[in-house]
């Protein structure tokens, strides 16, 4: 893997169930948890205030605009009400990219993307990891993992 990037719309802080918004935008989110949930199934921690979100739908091996622009297409259909929620509750762009050394993806915002994240009142966070190179012998277990 030489890199893999998503970006999602994230909507937090609503004193209301998650469901409400998905009725008030028409959009159906990718994931959304209410206050108290577990963030994950293995471990203890809960989340501290209900969420709504929507995830890029393209392949992971796109590039950051085009994850976002993604995101941007999904909430077109409740982009109206979207708005007015949004002068209310905190609303993020989130970008993750994952990438091994040597192999950094473009990292650009054009005038569009901002001006639509502005308009969301939205902030913009970008999540970089850098992973470590594969050695030859990781990558003979991989395969011979794979071969089994």
């Amino acid at each position: 893997m030489e890199s893999e990037i998503y970006a999602y719309f994230m909507l937090t802080g609503m004193e209301f169930d998650p469901d409400e918004v998905t009725a008030k935008v028409s959009i159906k989110p990718t994931e959304i948890w209410r206050k108290g949930d577990p963030i994950n199934s293995r471990g203890t921690m809960r989340h501290q205030e209900n969420g709504w979100t929507v995830y890029s739908q393209i392949e992971k091996s796109a590039d950051l605009e085009e994850h976002i622009n993604s995101v941007f297409e999904q909430l077109q259909a409740g982009w109206v009400p979207l708005v007015e929620l949004c002068k209310c509750y905190a609303a993020e762009i989130a970008c993750v990219i994952y990438y091994r050394s040597g192999s950094v993806p473009a990292i650009h915002f054009d005038r569009d993307i901002v001006d639509r994240a502005a308009k969301l009142n939205a902030e913009i966070d970008v999540d970089l990891y850098v992973l470590p190179n594969e050695s030859k012998s990781d990558k003979a277990s991989s395969r011979s993992a794979i071969d089994l």
